[in-house]
């Protein structure tokens, strides 16, 4: 079963990045180191209102001595700067304003007397020695040029996107979402919404079960519902649909073998697995476009595309491929041993342990609503309840 799933995986490789805007990179995969161009906050701001001053203007400043500086500007917040500070003065600025180049502190109001004049403030008596970056909020403190925001392989998340919309980039390197065309090949199914004509057909669930999970695993989903059977007819379709494939699944009870091998090569495997594995999978078309044939009942299909399917579609993302939760257990009752198959079985998992599901001869999505749990039975092994076994979560 590993070996099939490593060559499958050996057939998608990722698809190449490009650039891509900053409004559609949510959930894709960073192909490229990203860092900072620029500082934040873009100035060093006063946090205070206040003066401005330098520091070594007011060494020895105290009650006994104080120090007496004029004051040469006033600032606003209004984000324009002002000319740098002369050496021995002060300027008065705003909470928020950018403090003159040349300027290290703020002193706040309440920490100084004001010397006044027939016209107004001409100075501040200082006493008490200040210290650097005293009531400053300083350039680049929250992010600075150069500083290593996101690394290769990091998937976006809004989060990311919404920081590098603050540093100001526009795009980024990512690559893209993989493409999937799903159908599934049967002759007695019907489009949910439609009404059934005959006692044997049944509503399609397998199309929006399976885009569903491409949807989830981050892939860009073309479902086409129902395709029929016939040979010709579902080669002309699927040709039609490679266009805008980097790969097809297919889910389907039908022998497909002579219709992928008028499309391209293929490959047959006989997976020791219960449910049964994938059967077919071909590269069709001039581009060669992996297409990989899921089980047509509903919990096989489920379980196909999650050891088979899943790694194809975050292969191509440029995602780790196995992306599963794995835990132990209790096992809440017996489970029989099959000498030849790994087992997978839909579990109700709580605080208890694991319930297997007993399924009925035609379970479907109803059943699988229900599970949250895949147990996991090697070949040959009997489990005995209350005997741990492996869980893959199903909603982690």
């Amino acid at each position: 079963m590993s070996a099939h799933r490593d060559f499958l995986i050996s057939q998608a490789p990722a698809l190449r990045p490009f650039g891509i805007g900053l409004m559609e990179v949510g959930g894709l995969t960073l192909c490229e180191e990203l860092r900072s161009d620029i500082d934040l906050p873009f100035y060093t701001s006063a946090q205070v209102a206040g003066f401005a001053v330098r520091t070594a203007n007011l060494v020895g400043a105290s009650l006994d001595h104080p120090i007496v500086l004029p004051v040469v500007d006033s600032v606003s917040n209004d984000g324009y700067a002002a000319e740098p500070l002369p050496p021995g003065a002060s300027a008065k600025v705003e909470i928020g304003a950018p403090v003159p180049e040349g300027a290290d502190a703020v002193v706040a109001f309440h920490e100084i007397e004001q010397v006044f004049s027939a016209d107004g403030p001409e100075g501040i008596r200082v006493t008490a020695e200040v210290v650097f970056g005293q009531n400053l909020r300083q350039v680049g403190s929250r992010v600075s040029d150069q500083d290593l925001l996101l690394t290769p392989g990091t998937v976006l998340n809004p989060r990311h996107v919404a920081m590098l919309a603050e540093v100001g980039l526009d795009k980024v390197l990512a690559r893209p979402k993989p493409r999937v065309v799903v159908a599934t090949v049967a002759d007695n199914l019907v489009e949910p919404g439609l009404p059934l004509a005959r006692l044997n057909q049944t509503y399609d669930c397998t199309t929006a079960l399976v885009s569903g999970l491409v949807r989830d695993d981050g892939g860009k989903v073309f479902p086409i519902g129902i395709l029929p059977s016939d040979p010709a007819v579902l080669r002309s379709r699927l040709s039609e649909q490679l266009v805008r494939a980097d790969l097809v699944l297919l889910v389907g009870e039908a022998d497909l073998t002579e219709t992928l091998a008028q499309l391209g090569p293929y490959d047959t495997a006989d997976v020791a697995m219960s449910p049964g594995g994938p059967r077919l999978f071909g590269k069709v078309g001039s581009e060669e476009v992996p297409l990989l044939v899921l089980p047509g009942r509903p919990v096989s299909a489920f379980v196909s595309y999650v050891v088979f399917g899943r790694p194809l579609v975050r292969s191509l993302g440029g995602q780790e491929p196995l992306s599963i939760k794995v835990v132990e257990a209790p096992c809440l009752e017996d489970v029989n041993a099959d000498p030849d198959s790994t087992q997978f079985l839909l579990g109700e998992r709580s605080e208890r342990g694991v319930q297997p599901l007993h399924l009925p001869a035609d379970a479907g999505a109803v059943e699988l609503s229900r599970a949250n749990a895949l147990i996991v039975v090697p070949p040959g092994r009997s489990v005995l309840a209350h005997q741990d076994v492996t869980c893959w979560e199903l909603d982690s």
